[in-house]
């Protein structure tokens, strides 16, 4: 089953609303079977909306995972900015999932949250949780004070009632008129898009192992001593935010985050946490800066940081940090130039430069540099344009017979930007070889001109017309 609202799909948005510490991590994590949510036993551990996306029945949607609401009157100001990011969340959402812990039962604090959540006058339901056997069932009574005439009891934990749960989601979209979405082949959409995002800063991440030194960078980029720099690894704890204003240009959000070591020396568990942060923050910006120390070389882990580039479609620059230490030494410069390249080998449209945070060489190009690739990132090509760059590609290399079938590519539409997302229709989509999927990925990008840029190229059937 296929749900389209007045005849064009959409991705309706489902938030997880409730007190810190409720478990609204653990049901998204039970939801979309996976881990990418942290969950820890102290009270406020997320603190950014985190986006996740959901298939059931036939429907995707999206879950917005949210820090808590707390409405007390002496918040430090950190559970002021999570309690905004949950009001935010209410606010983009179509339905609101309210969370309460069955443990702790009906709480003031719970009432409030209910009195707040009815003003935006969206649809919602009361998910109990932490129902972990059918003893605590006998616990629900109380939370019908609320006025409402349904509770879903659920164990995120144990996997309790979440069947239940989502066929009363399912039936609550299946009877709501929601607004709709650009077709997402809708150049005139995404053109109207690309005119907000003018307003939004580039988004760019400062990444790397521990002591390569990110926060040297950044203090050297924004031109004062933002960040604690020291010779200890590991003293960046959390992503932290620095805006770069740059009047007449687009602002820079520079974001430091803490050093990414190989999974066997991690043991700390709030360093775990800042290493799925760094993560996160690779997937939520636009340019990666990869930072690494050119005195020690490429390094496996080094490798693994280029890879979620790719994985998760980010436009990367790479740098060699501390060149000051190896000037004299030209043969090491090029063993190094050397290792680079064989490590980039899925990436070649990356640029690097060679700099030095301590003495400022090269760092002015840095900026510059963000600039160009931010360009190419964000490029919206018309459609004309990319089916010539189809045509020119199929005549230069005949698509494969894969699994016994001739393979027929018929046209192509851009989808999105941020990477540049190409749409292209054939007749049998599933079985395109990988390396035939490269051939097309650099086709586009140097005849489209985007030589400092992932291209992503998405793949579905052709329908046959009547």
């Amino acid at each position: 089953m296929n749900f389209k609202f007045k005849d064009k799909k959409i991705i309706p948005k489902v938030a997880l609303i409730g007190r810190p510490n409720v478990g609204k991590s653990t049901l998204l994590n039970r939801l979309t079977r996976t881990r990418n949510a942290l969950v820890d036993s102290t009270p406020g551990l997320t603190r950014d909306r985190r986006y996740a996306e959901l298939k059931w029945e036939g429907l995707t949607m999206q879950l917005i995972d949210t820090g808590g609401m707390d409405r007390s009157p002496d918040l430090d100001s950190i559970s002021r900015i999570v309690h905004e990011q949950s009001l935010k969340a209410v606010e983009e959402s179509d339905l609101l999932l309210i969370v309460l812990d069955v443990k702790e039962g009906l709480t003031p604090a719970d009432r409030e949250i209910i009195d707040t959540l009815r003003s935006y006058k969206k649809p919602y339901l009361v998910i109990i949780n932490k129902v972990d056997n059918p003893s605590h069932e006998l616990d629900l009574g109380e939370f019908y004070e609320l006025g409402v005439n349904e509770v879903i009891p659920v164990s995120a934990e144990h996997g309790r009632g979440i069947n239940a749960l989502m066929t009363r989601v399912v039936d609550v979209f299946k009877h709501m008129d929601l607004p709709l979405e650009d077709s997402p082949a809708d150049l005139e959409g995404l053109a109207q898009e690309l005119k907000q995002d003018e307003e939004q800063p580039v988004k760019v991440a400062l990444i790397g192992r521990p002591n390569t030194g990110k926060s040297s960078l950044l203090n050297r980029l924004a031109g004062e001593p933002r960040m604690i720099v020291t010779d200890v690894p590991g003293t960046t704890r959390d992503a932290i935010d620095t805006l770069l204003q740059r009047p007449g240009r687009k602002d820079i959000l520079l974001t430091d985050t803490a050093g990414i070591r190989r999974k066997a020396r991690v043991s700390d568990k709030i360093e775990k946490f800042s290493i799925i942060k760094a993560i996160n923050v690779i997937k939520a910006c636009d340019i990666v800066l990869i930072v690494m120390d050119i005195s020690e070389g490429i390094t496996d882990q080094d490798k693994r940081l280029i890879g979620y580039t790719e994985r998760y479609g980010r436009a990367c620059i790479t740098l060699f940090n501390k060149c000051d230490l190896i000037r004299q030494d030209q043969s090491l410069v090029k063993l190094r130039s050397g290792e680079l390249e064989r490590a980039k080998r899925f990436i070649p449209y990356s640029p690097h430069l060679n700099i030095s945070a301590l003495t400022g060489k090269r760092v002015n190009r840095i900026l510059p540099l963000i600039d160009d690739v931010y360009i190419d990132f964000n490029t919206l090509i018309n459609t004309g344009s990319i089916n010539s760059v189809l045509q020119k590609a199929l005549a230069k290399r005949t698509p494969p017979i894969s699994r016994g079938h001739h393979l027929k590519l018929y046209y192509t539409t851009q989808v999105a930007t941020k990477p540049p997302t190409f749409l292209l229709f054939a007749n049998y989509p599933d079985v395109i070889p990988s390396q035939y999927k490269r051939f097309l990925a650099n086709q586009f990008r140097e005849q489209l001109g985007l030589k400092q840029t992932p291209i992503l190229i998405l793949f579905r059937k052709r329908e046959r017309r009547a």
